[in-house]
């Protein structure tokens, strides 16, 4: 059985989160299968079985569950040595961009996502204003900003991974700043100059 530190870092390692808190929220909307202590407040145990199956269903074709090196009786040696407590290993480095795309498309496709960052008029404006874009400009994004609803009065974007969904592309975060908040509206506005100056408009 499982802590939500333990299923937290077994996913990291698996690429599937990088925020702790998503593996809560997925334990409570019943997403991963778990069962409360004497009280929610005291965690949840997440069995073996659950989180192995809650990851294959989430993995593209030709993903492993343990590394290649290890094979048969010896996986059970691995689950029991201290120094390796996490025996679900992916080997990431082997997997093609393409197939960590697909993955996370199909992700967003079952709703599986950490959140949904929130668009502020205010917080565009001032963006756009620190990267010294025109008033005309500042109107065109957030102007496509407010029709990505996905269904909620204000608008928004689902997030995982330091990728987010915008008018159905995969944007990467904006590293050079240091909050997931402005690395997510910079590369946002950064997406929509270049549409602008490629001529793709929406």
């Amino acid at each position: 059985m499982y802590t939500i530190d333990e299923a937290f870092e077994i996913l990291s390692k698996n690429k599937l989160t990088s925020h702790k808190e998503t593996v809560r929220n997925w334990v409570r909307k019943g997403v991963i299968q778990a069962e409360p202590l004497e009280s929610r407040k005291k965690g949840y145990r997440i069995s073996e079985d659950s989180l192995e199956q809650f990851i294959k269903e989430r993995m593209p074709e030709g993903w492993e569950m343990y590394p290649e090196s290890v094979k048969e009786e010896v996986r059970d040696v691995i689950k029991n040595e201290e120094e390796a407590p996490y025996h679900v290993e992916v080997d990431v480095e082997a997997i093609k961009e393409r197939a960590r795309e697909e993955m996370w498309y199909e992700l967003l496709d079952k709703f599986v996502f950490e959140d949904y960052f929130v668009l502020k008029k205010s917080e565009v404006k001032a963006a756009v204003e620190h990267m010294r874009y025109s008033k005309e400009f500042e109107a065109e994004v957030w102007e496509r900003c407010s029709k990505h609803t996905w269904g909620h009065a204000t608008p928004r974007v689902p997030y995982l991974l330091d990728y987010f969904m915008f008018e159905g592309e995969r944007v990467p975060f904006n590293k050079d700043f240091g909050g997931r908040d402005e690395q997510i509206i910079h590369a946002l506005i950064e997406k929509i100059r270049i549409d602008k100056v490629k001529g793709r408009n929406k």
